[in-house]
């Protein structure tokens, strides 16, 4: 499948890397600022450069679209892509609001044409696998899932992370923490409370407590200017599970109350972007419009909670 890449900063260039363990391929790539000497281009000569993104969009060689812009620009490019009817993925959060998903939602829906969120821990192996291994622990109690680390060194260059308007933790490490909890415990949240931290306007940490219908509380914690080992832990009436780097599994731990232990290992092939590439590349060919393993539900659930917490931080 043939990618067209919107936007070429650290992010993109990732995705440059992973795409070559799926079968698809990226033709073409808009941005305003790229040098036509940058080595990415110079080392991939067959890759066209758009200074222009309808440009890119109107490219009838263009399959696919990857959008790596700065997350308030992701709406208006999402929805340009699907009124041409261009399958997309969509660089995490894909919006900011949850009425600017349901819209981005109506246009996919309305287009029958294919919209994934880059929420690449959905697509791990390991998550899958632990989301089958839930029932070992008995009834699911609680979940906790920390993402922190320090980016402050990044003050006062153009990085998004510290601005005011689409920067700070909850945007940029939230949707790993929220699309975690909301893919092991699928229930309708009803209350968040939250502390934060902020440098002016940005968040710059934030603790949820997100309690579910069930009962489940999920505590979330995420931080852009201090570093803590990542790790998710699952409570369970018969034991815990222990998940490292929860946002890319390739190993957990399972401690059954009857002190049994079972371990669990995964390979990652290619990286961690490669099998959210791969996965729309599949669902396309089979002629889906939404992904199975994180579909439009899903997405309008973790958009919704992104936000709920974001407006528990003003109360």
């Amino acid at each position: 499948m043939k990618f067209g890449i919107i936007g070429f900063g650290k992010i993109a260039r990732k995705f440059v890397a992973s795409i070559n363990a799926t079968s698809g391929q990226v033709v073409a790539v808009g941005s305003y600022s790229l040098s036509a000497k940058d080595s990415y281009l110079q080392n991939n000569p067959a890759v066209r450069l758009y200074r222009n993104y309808d440009e890119l969009l109107d490219d009838p060689e263009i399959q696919a679209v990857y959008i790596a812009l700065p997350h308030a620009m992701h709406r208006e490019w999402i929805i340009k892509a699907l009124t041409r009817k261009i399958p997309v993925l969509c660089e995490k959060p894909a919006v900011l609001s949850g009425a600017d998903m349901a819209e981005v939602l109506d246009e996919a829906r309305k287009n029958d044409t294919y919209f994934l969120e880059a929420l690449k821990t959905i697509f791990n192996e390991g998550t899958q696998k632990l989301v089958e291994d839930l029932p070992l622990i008995g009834k699911l109690e609680k979940i906790e899932a920390n993402f922190c680390f320090d980016a402050t060194f990044m003050k006062g260059s153009n990085s998004y992370l510290f601005d005011q308007v689409q920067g700070g933790a909850l945007n940029d490490v939230g949707p790993y923490l929220i699309g975690f909890a909301n893919a092991l415990n699928k229930q309708p949240v009803v209350s968040v409370d939250s502390t934060c931290s902020k440098d002016g306007k940005i968040v710059t940490y934030f603790n949820s407590t997100v309690t579910y219908a069930n009962g489940v509380v999920a505590i979330l914690e995420g931080a852009i200017d201090q570093t803590k080992d990542r790790y998710a832990l699952v409570t369970g009436e018969k034991g815990t599970i222990m998940i490292p780097m929860f946002n890319r599994i390739t190993h957990y731990q399972i401690n059954l109350d009857d002190k049994s232990v079972i371990s669990r290992d995964f390979t990652i092939n290619g990286d961690d972007m490669t099998m959210e590439i791969q996965a729309l590349i599949d669902d396309v060919t089979q002629g889906k419009t939404q992904s199975g393993v994180y579909g439009f539900e899903a997405h309008q659930e973790n958009a919704k909670l992104l936000e709920q917490i974001n407006d528990s931080f003003d109360r």
